[in-house]
């Protein structure tokens, strides 16, 4: 089983990644991570998602477990 804490969310809606999840990461300052949702549970994952349809960085919208970009959306609505 992973690692596991609890924290609160403040009123401004931040929470603080205990050092123990950072360092099962390998997260240290002013590193990039990506947040996501995935069956109901909030992911956090060190780097960036990408689009799953053409693995661009540029993730706007999350659709299920479904990463996607503003391009692949739009081509989309036009088929």
């Amino acid at each position: 089983m992973g690692k596991g804490n609890k924290g609160k969310i403040d009123n401004l809606g931040r929470i603080v990644i205990p050092k123990t999840i950072r360092d099962a990461l390998d997260v240290k300052h002013n590193d990039e991570v990506s947040m996501t949702v995935e069956k109901g549970n909030l992911v956090i994952s060190k780097g960036y998602k990408t689009c799953s349809l053409c693995n661009t960085k540029e993730v706007t919208t999350q659709i299920s477990d479904k990463l996607l970009c503003e391009k692949c959306i739009s081509e989309i609505k036009n088929l």
